[in-house]
């Protein structure tokens, strides 16, 4: 099945075309057709399986008036400014997007208000601080979109993201995907969809990265854990990595370990949740400017990162969740490169790991650390 079949106008399928894009993703082709009938949609989609053009291209098609308002939630500004390149891209009939964050000056965004969007990408802080000025009415609203709605939970955001939907007195269509679904968010779609709604699931399909090679290191003791990770790093040799922890507190003394280390043979930051959004496109800049080589991450900071080149992704714990572990491998292996993926696991943990491998339908092999063997002592009496 083709765009134009799924009911895509004509002038986007050619805006799709110079993208290098002619054929619909699964969660394109099934959710697509669900919008332009009016249906609310919560569906379940891993992180690059194209759920931005999902709702986009059906918000384009059935938008097509000033007054008929889009609100697009999202967690991070990386993610508005994304999201409204793609709008860029592929978006006719004189839509206006606009990106909405804090972080910067508050006063272009009212500017751009004040001449009339359609299409409002914007994260939760900001949407309410505009609100509440009176600068965003929130009178036509057709459209609500939740984008990454687990990280907009995982980030804090839900009592935010809930104040929002209840200023909104307009009927609209109700929108949530995410990568991976909380109780909370059923329980959501169910109250302001009055229990109408879709759910698609397409997470399960291609859980494995292909490309990717995965392994694991056994670690007998805690104490040893961080040793064991240097032997790795010295046998690895990773070019650029992604370390992940389960914590910030794990988070920051790793960072503050492998910086005292004597050999600065890496470069390493930290990316977390207690970051402002400025503090954390700086580091990542950074990263992706190869001045940083080792950036230490938690689940909630790095989902959703698009970071090519990673040589290595580190499990330096084993993640709480097997669907972790999939967000976090899915760092690698970009543009069909080869990559990495690398678990260090306590014995207690062993369990956990199995539900990862039961997850992904595959067995992680286990690796040693290769020792050299001492020579045998020669007794020059014999």
């Amino acid at each position: 099945m083709n765009f134009k079949e799924l009911g895509i106008n004509e002038k986007s399928v050619n805006a799709l075309k110079k993208l290098d894009i002619t054929k619909p993703t699964p969660v394109q082709e099934k959710s697509i057709p669900l919008i332009l009938e009016d249906h609310h949609v919560m569906a379940q989609a891993k992180t690059g399986s194209g759920k931005t053009l999902a709702f986009i291209l059906p918000i384009i098609e059935k938008v097509k008036k000033l007054e008929n308002e889009v609100l697009i939630l999202v967690p991070t500004r990386e993610l508005a400014k994304q999201i409204y390149n793609v709008f860029e891209d592929v978006a006719n009939h004189g839509i206006k997007a606009y990106p909405i964050y804090g972080g910067v000056s508050i006063n272009p965004q009212i500017r751009k208000l004040e001449n009339g969007i359609n299409i409002i990408i914007g994260t939760p802080g900001r949407i309410i601080d505009l609100y509440k000025r009176k600068h965003l009415r929130l009178r036509n609203v057709k459209f609500v979109v939740l984008d990454e709605a687990d990280r907009l939970w995982d980030m804090g955001f839900a009592p935010d993201v809930k104040y929002i939907l209840n200023q909104i007195k307009s009927n609209y269509q109700f929108l949530l995907f995410s990568a991976t679904m909380h109780y909370e968010f059923r329980e959501l779609v169910k109250k302001y969809s009055k229990n109408q709604f879709k759910f698609l699931n397409l997470s399960k399909d291609d859980l494995t990265v292909r490309n990717t090679r995965q392994y694991f290191y056994m670690v007998d003791r805690f104490r040893n854990k961080f040793r064991t990770f240097l032997k790795i790093l010295k046998y690895e040799k990773p070019t650029r990595s992604l370390v992940f922890v389960n914590t910030k507190k794990t988070a920051s003394w790793l960072a503050r370990k492998m910086k005292g280390l004597k050999y600065k043979y890496y470069d390493v930051d930290v990316i977390s949740g207690d970051l402002s959004q400025h503090q954390r496109e700086t580091i990542l800049k950074k990263f992706r400017d190869n001045k940083i080589n080792m950036l230490i991450a938690t689940d909630v900071a790095a989902r959703g990162l698009d970071i090519e080149d990673i040589s290595h992704v580190f499990n330096y714990d084993v993640p709480k969740y097997p669907e972790n572990y999939v967000h976090r491998i899915g760092r690698t292996s970009r543009m069909n490169k080869k990559g990495v993926a690398i678990t260090l696991c306590l014995k207690s943990e062993y369990e956990y790991l199995c539900h990862i491998e039961g997850l992904i339908d595959k067995e992680i092999k286990q690796k040693e650390i290769k020792t050299k063997k001492k020579p045998k002592y020669h007794n020059p009496f014999y």
